[in-house]
């Protein structure tokens, strides 16, 4: 079953939207998994619904939500920033322990630019997680948007203090996205030492599989899990089975 709800964010006093997918049957009483969307995506894309069946099937619940600036998300993309986005996943947690208590067991799910956002979230946090896991993550955020996202040229962009990018350039971007995403390197800042498990296509032609080889050496706290033939925008199959390897790689099936 699916619900949709309204998560109150007291930093940025509004709400998120979120989607809660869980089975009539089961309450949630032991874990959930987070799901943080990739760019021009959101709470109900195919890569969210797909692997939130699959958990079902092993009576885990989990929950979806919008950043600012994607799909019904009651702030738009001046507020798309690091940490306003991070404001966003603290108040998914805060209202999961509000809901279900504070023993409930959280993990992550997080796809391309939601895994960027999760990664400068964990910087510096001291709370556990159960689970860590992250789909074509984009640990080069800055260049995947000049190099891919950005629809216009890059010094229009710079003069006009705003562009289209993304998918057919539908969202439009203050420079100043731009600007917080150097100030948000996690090739420099990120340092900490969480067990977390990365699934990605070997044909990724957005986050580049070579950048992730740079960002997991000396890391021996990542697991690589490398799908041949497979580029950064999984087809539902391609989705379906990255999702068997990961439940079975987390031991959950």
């Amino acid at each position: 079953m699916e619900k949709n709800i309204d998560i109150y964010n007291k930093k940025e006093e509004c709400n998120i939207k979120a989607k809660i997918f869980y089975n009539k049957n089961n309450s949630i009483k032991t874990n959930i998994f987070i799901f943080c969307h990739g760019y021009c995506s959101g709470k109900e894309s195919n890569s969210v619904k797909i692997v939130a069946n699959k958990l079902l099937e092993h009576n885990i619940p989990s929950i979806s939500f919008d950043f600012p600036g994607h799909m019904d998300s009651v702030q738009g993309t001046d507020k798309l920033k690091v940490d306003v986005c991070i404001s966003y996943i603290d108040s998914v947690i805060e209202y999961i322990k509000k809901q279900y208590g504070n023993n409930i067991e959280i993990s992550f799910y997080a796809i391309s630019f939601g895994a960027y956002i999760l990664l400068n979230k964990l910087i510096g946090d001291k709370n556990t997680y159960k689970n860590i896991v992250l789909r074509s993550p984009a640990f080069n955020m800055k260049d995947i948007f000049t190099n891919c996202l950005l629809k216009e040229g890059f010094e229009e962009y710079k003069k006009n203090g705003k562009a289209k990018t993304g998918h057919g350039g539908k969202i439009i971007v203050p420079y100043s996205f731009y600007e917080d995403l150097i100030e948000h390197d996690l090739y420099i800042k990120y340092k900490e030492k969480r067990n977390i498990l990365i699934i990605q296509g070997v044909l990724d032609d957005t986050a580049l599989i070579t950048d992730t080889y740079r960002f997991i050496t000396n890391k021996p706290e990542f697991e690589l899990i490398e799908m041949k033939n497979v580029k950064h925008h999984m087809e539902p199959n391609e989705i379906s089975v990255s999702t068997d390897i990961m439940l079975k790689r987390l031991k959950i099936t």
